[in-house]
């Protein structure tokens, strides 16, 4: 039997294993409560409902813990324990304090200090200057946590977690590389102090990293600290809340937002009030962000609700701009809410957050601009500049985009233009540096929208007194930049995209025998898909080229004869920059209302004409009346002749246009002239021509002959033996492939849009990560030239994808082809090819060909279209 000293040495020990491992440990603390009870052991007792309370507390179960530690508080009282009575006191300190509860933390820890052991005083320090922390005192809190590191008698176990506050205050004043410092030496002290001050660590390391601009580190470093949590077996919300950040900056919105609203899940579960008010806060500046203002509005006013019942002054701040900038975006800005945006960026810049001061004078210099405030946003709009200056490079953005609306605001006066411009070029500049930085195409493409408004404000100002070529050189500068980059391809092959293909044969399988998809199976593949953009976003950067813009001349010289119209839209007005051979102009096309109108209206048609409706002969006429119309707005004024070659860069808004029909000689669409102009460089590699069927197409076959008959041995793979491996083997080095399968695009997540081969889907991810693009590729399937756009004036699909990863052309279709539609069609297109056409060209030809055909043919007559120059 355990003696009384046996019990409580137990007890003591089952604390100090649950302060270093509770998830390990816990089940051992439940078991010496129950021992101790039995026994009637009343100091064992206390101790071990302290180690279960301290588990609970880790575990987010504050309240939980604090009903043990109010039941071991009230027996140690009653037994004369006064040392005991001190731990448990400066134990249910933590617990109020993460409950909210601040002044009766102050009180316990007040309490607790006169009763404990000397060696413990450095913990009631280190809470108290918690305390200091979280009301947003940081300057005492950071004094504090100084004198802990400097104390020599400090704990590793204190100096550690001391060390790691102080961090993260330094990291909000601005000086995440001082916190990097402190955090490095934490790390290797935390190492031999159980897994869960490594796992905190590590997760306190990728957030200074973010802070310090290295954003693909930070979320490496976010990696590793989820799976060093999950091994430790800690709540993840904590780690979740401040991985969101990094998605935010990162612009990968959606992905941010699951984040925090897991995070916020998990901290209203356990009643954790101060980081569920945190949680709520995140939640609010991403729906605003993502286009929500209401769900905003909500979310930030109960969440300042919170921060000022906690009388944290710094958080209510934020969330009062939150709120306001919600306000404004629903019902315009206010007198009242510019006043409530003035006074929290004051109180912020008070408290030293520079960055978060920054956002909230932009904020307010925004809503005094709309107010016709201008003396106020002068002041507001300056100040963004002086905070931002010295800090990350998102932040320095804030800078620019503050001093090109107060520039633009004044542009009436000498040099306002100039400086508009200046502004916007600096800001796009440190934009440009910071997205060629970034390992994945996915995450440049995002990266871009960073500098939307800046190109935005740029393109505004040029155009009223702006020449053509200056205009046609910005719209290149801020157009499809991220496709500028080649990618060097990945070395080896992902196992999870392996796993990948395995899984989606397996979902085919089943919906030809079961029609349905298994939800297990929909869930692996969104694991997979998941963890294979993960690994993209924290590949070690390898370097790869870098294109500057194209100027005017060398964009004339590549084209050759051809002319280019280069579209954008400025709030409703449309207007195109004509490149021709000997002169650059500009073509107001008027609003964008009616052309968007014929374009959908066009799209409707096509639609009804493949569903095979009796009415095909009204829905065709429709739908060419719509392309007439669409000729009319956008083509017809450019003054292009008829028998000229015209090569279309749309913008975002045009990007569902069907540009092939309305020009009557050979077109060419592409994301930027740059991209057009770096493609037409790329020389021949040879006359080697691949051709590939997919599966579960009976046209296909007699496509794969009918193509390969055009050429001299042309190689060929049909099923089953045309699976993903041997088509990439087959087309890495061709000049010119042609695949004539299933397409799938994928407007979530572009990068797995795909190809049906034999064995399961080619993604264009996979086709990017190997490296394979030759240099012309034809592909037969549904929807591959659908493009998807993204913030400032990207695009991502097969067509653009392709061209930044080096092929010259791709003649692809943007809507569904029926099987067989365009066979006699794609013969004539290699027929054109081997007399030594363009790609361009060849679809024209090709299209010529089906132009006197069936509803059918003549859905694949409007969609079949040439990108690139090929």
């Amino acid at each position: 039997m355990d003696t009384e000293v046996d019990l409580r040495e137990r007890a003591d020990a089952a604390y100090r294993r649950v302060v270093l491992d509770p998830a390990r440990y816990a089940a051992e603390a439940e078991v010496t409560v129950t021992r101790a009870r039995a026994a009637g052991d009343v100091e064992a007792l206390v101790v071990a409902l302290k180690a279960v309370a301290w588990a609970r507390h880790v575990a987010l179960d504050n309240e939980g813990a604090r009903e043990l530690l109010d039941q071991g508080v009230r027996l140690a009282r009653r037994h004369g324990l006064p040392r005991r009575l001190g731990e448990l006191l400066l134990t249910r300190a933590v617990a109020l304090h993460e409950l909210g509860r601040y002044d009766a933390a102050a009180r316990d820890l007040r309490l607790a200090e006169p009763l404990i052991e000397p060696a413990e005083r450095p913990e009631v320090r280190f809470q108290l200057a918690v305390l200091e922390h979280n009301r947003g005192r940081l300057g005492a809190a950071a004094g504090a946590y100084r004198e802990l590191l400097d104390d020599p008698d400090c704990p590793p176990f204190v100096w550690v977690k001391a060390a790691n506050n102080l961090a993260n205050v330094q990291t909000l004043l601005g000086r995440p590389q001082e916190a990097l410092g402190h955090l490095e030496r934490a790390a290797v002290l935390a190492a031999d102090l159980g897994p869960r001050l490594p796992a905190v660590i590590a997760d306190s390391l990728a957030w200074s990293s973010y802070h310090a601009g290295r954003l693909t580190e930070s979320v490496r470093r976010f990696e590793e600290a989820g799976r060093l949590h999950a091994a430790a077996g800690l709540p993840l919300g904590e780690h979740h809340l401040e991985y969101a950040d990094v998605l935010r900056d990162l612009r990968l919105l959606d992905e941010a937002m699951a984040a925090a609203r897991s995070a916020a899940a998990d901290f209203v579960r356990h009643d954790a009030r101060l980081m569920a008010a945190e949680a709520r806060l995140r939640c609010a500046r991403l729906a605003l962000e993502l286009g929500d203002p209401g769900t905003a509005l909500a979310e930030a006013t109960a969440a300042g609700h919170d921060f000022r019942a906690q009388r944290r002054t710094a958080w209510a701040a934020r969330a009062t701009v939150t709120a306001a900038e919600a306000l404004a975006h629903r019902d315009g800005p206010s007198a009242e809410a510019l006043r409530s945006l003035r006074t929290a960026a004051a109180t912020l810049e008070r408290l030293g957050l520079r960055a978060e001061a920054a956002y909230a004078r932009l904020v307010a210099g925004r809503a005094a601009l709309a107010l016709g405030r201008h003396a106020v946003a002068e002041r507001e709009l300056t100040a963004v500049g002086v905070l931002a200056d010295g800090h990350s490079l998102l932040v320095r953005l804030r800078g620019h985009l503050a001093r090109a609306l107060l520039a633009e605001a004044q542009a009436s006066g000498p040099g306002g233009t100039s400086a508009v411009l200046r502004e916007c070029v600096r800001g796009l500049r440190d934009l440009a540096r910071h997205r060629a930085a970034l390992p994945s195409l996915e995450l440049r493409v995002l990266a871009s929208g960073h500098g939307a408004e800046l190109g935005e404000i740029g393109l505004r100002t040029l155009v009223p007194a702006g020449s053509a070529t200056s205009i046609l050189e910005w719209l290149e500068r801020t157009r499809a930049a991220a496709l500028l980059r080649v990618h060097p391809a990945a070395t080896g092959i992902d196992e999870d995209v392996i796993a990948l293909r395995g899984v989606e044969q397996e979902l085919r399988a089943a919906r030809l025998e079961r029609g349905e998809e298994p939800p297990a199976l929909l869930a692996r593949q969104s694991a997979l898909e998941a963890r294979i953009r993960r690994r993209s976003w924290t590949a070690e950067d390898t370097g790869g080229e870098a294109a500057s813009p194209v100027r005017g001349a060398d964009l004339r010289r590549a084209l050759d004869g051809a002319w280019l119209a280069e579209y954008a839209v400025i709030g409703e007005r449309t207007l195109a920059v004509v490149v021709e051979p000997r002169r650059t102009r500009i073509v107001e096309l008027g609003p964008i209302g009616p052309i968007r109108h014929e374009s959908e209206a066009a799209a409707f048609g096509l639609r009804r004409l493949l569903q095979g409706t009796r009415f095909s002969a009204v829905a065709r006429a429709a739908a060419q009346e719509a392309l007439d119309a669409l000729a009319r707005l956008l083509v017809e004024p450019l003054g292009v002749p008829a028998d000229v070659p015209l090569v279309v860069v749309p913008s975002a808004q045009l990007l569902d246009v069907p540009w092939s029909p309305l020009h009557p000689a050979p077109v060419s669409v592409t994301p930027s002239g740059g991209l057009w102009a770096r493609a037409r460089r790329r020389a021949a590699t040879g006359s080697r021509v691949a051709v590939v069927a997919g599966p579960d197409l009976a046209g296909a076959i007699d496509e794969v002959g009918a193509v390969a008959a055009e050429h001299r041995a042309a190689r060929t793979l049909l099923p089953p033996v045309s699976t993903v491996d041997a088509t990439l083997e087959l087309v890495r080095d061709a000049d010119l492939a042609h695949l004539a399968c299933h397409g799938l695009f994928r407007s979530d997540s572009p990068l797995f849009s795909a190809l049906e081969l034999s064995d399961g889907r080619l993604t264009l991810y996979e086709l990017l990560a190997r490296g394979v693009s030759p240099r012309r590729v034809v592909l037969a399937s549904c929807n591959s030239g659908v493009q998807r756009a993204y913030g400032g004036n990207e695009v991502l699909g097969f067509a653009g994808a392709m061209m930044s990863n080096g092929s010259a052309g791709i003649a692809a279709a943007g809507l569904p082809i029926p099987d067989g539609a365009c066979m006699p069609a794609m013969a004539v297109l290699h027929r054109s090819l081997v007399r030594g056409d363009s790609l361009a060209t060849a679809v024209w030809h090709a299209r010529d060909a089906l132009a006197a055909g069936g509803p059918e043919e003549y859905v694949a007559w409007c969609g079949l279209t040439a990108y690139g120059p090929g």
